[in-house]
């Protein structure tokens, strides 16, 4: 059998697009195992996202049970906070992806004691922000 070799008598490598896809192959496990870890993540995150927001209500009911009895005789004139789950159901979106716009800044939040706050006024300013004018280009094109 005939090697062939550079000028400097080493042996020639490989054409190079024979090496991404052996890379590509032996790389492969490791995507699926940063995938399955990633998805693990994402669970653990929202069941601790559970689970504060478990706590914090818990909290809230033995500190001011009183306060939603004079919020409700006023007639909620007061503000109106919605909790982080209020917020979810409002824009029909997770909470991951709620806390990583209120951790972003994105949508304004306050934080009372454990409890994440967010008026909704700001959430109501968020979604303006966001609202989607097509330009003339986009929706003539279809």
């Amino acid at each position: 059998m005939f090697l062939s070799t550079n000028p400097r008598g080493r042996p020639q490598r490989k054409p190079l697009g024979s090496q991404p896809q052996h890379l590509k192959w032996a790389l492969e496990p490791l995507r699926r195992a940063l995938r399955s870890h990633h998805h693990s993540l994402e669970e653990l995150e929202n069941t601790l996202i559970r689970f504060e927001e478990a706590l914090g209500i818990q909290e809230e009911r033995q500190e001011r049970p009183q306060a939603r009895q004079v919020e409700e005789a006023a007639g909620g004139g007061g503000l109106d906070l919605l909790s982080i789950t209020d917020v979810c159901q409002e824009l029909g979106m997770g909470k991951s992806w709620v806390y990583r716009r209120i951790q972003s800044g994105e949508i304004p939040s306050v934080k009372l004691g454990r409890n994440i706050k967010v008026r909704r006024e700001d959430l109501e300013g968020y979604l303006e922000a966001q609202r989607y004018n097509p330009t003339a280009s986009e929706s003539t094109s279809e």
